[in-house]
């Protein structure tokens, strides 16, 4: 890739384009004990994703190229405090036997698990996930929302992806204007830094030190952004923080209105 880019960049671009709509992430891990498997449609293709608990449902969104089952330590902590955690997997993602995803795809995933499950009040969105949850619930529906690592400026996901490839900065500019154009305005919008969810409460866990979504990022937001709260969840790396035991009790705890 780093040959083509050089020569044939919009070759390059279109190679990159394909790699990240077919994204390589790992697929479902076993899932928690107790969880049972519930089906959806997404454009005429099965997907599906599991529950845990009981209680009222709160929805938790992995991020790119994860899995439902990435979610499970959240899930499990909810179920423990009496709730029903309500987790897909994403198109292209998880259980999913086709590769190709896009975020109008991720975005179709939560409104067809809201008509199994309901409108969330509560919601959970990891990474990529965040994003999701901004293009899904721009003009509100959920009352609070945990994002923990969240992608606040998706720039940066594609400057890392084309970093990873070793593609030429040209390259890696016409990648990102081949993406935008395919976006729409409401994903570049999001992607410069401007999502929300219009009048929830928001808590965000954060590693100062996560090497995928700059936590710099996620201070801006909070700083700006009224009734939202930043929390570090230092030396606990992107995924990691997942697993914390800090993350776990505050978003319990947040979501208790404690």
């Amino acid at each position: 890739m780093s040959v083509i880019s050089k020569l044939l960049p919009r070759l390059a671009t279109r190679i990159c384009s394909y790699l990240w709509f077919h994204p390589h992430g790992r697929k479902n891990a076993r899932y928690p004990d107790g969880a049972e498997v519930f089906h959806f449609e997404v454009y005429g293709h099965e997907l599906a994703g599991f529950t845990l608990g009981g209680g009222e449902p709160v929805l938790l969104l992995h991020g790119w190229g994860g899995a439902s089952t990435d979610m499970a330590p959240l899930a499990v902590s909810l179920a423990e405090a009496g709730y029903l955690a309500v987790v897909p997997d994403l198109p292209g993602h998880g259980s999913d036997k086709r590769s190709y995803t896009d975020g109008f795809r991720m975005v179709a995933t939560v409104h067809a698990v809201a008509q199994q499950f309901g409108t969330p009040r509560f919601i959970v969105g990891h990474s990529f996930g965040a994003t999701v949850t901004f293009g899904a619930f721009p003009y509100g529906g959920p009352e609070r929302a945990v994002l923990v690592a969240p992608a606040i400026r998706g720039e940066h996901f594609i400057d890392l992806f084309g970093k990873t490839l070793r593609l030429t900065d040209r390259a890696i500019e016409m990648f990102r204007e081949r993406f935008m154009a395919y976006a729409g305005p409401k994903f570049v919008d999001i992607f410069n830094g401007n999502g929300d969810v219009c009048g929830a409460d928001i808590l965000i866990l954060h590693d100062p030190g996560d090497d995928r979504t700059p936590f710099a990022d996620a201070a801006e937001y909070a700083a700006r952004r009224p009734a939202t709260k930043l929390v570090e969840v230092p030396d606990t790396g992107h995924k990691g923080i997942l697993r914390s035991r800090v993350t776990r009790t505050e978003m319990v705890a947040f979501f208790d209105g404690r």
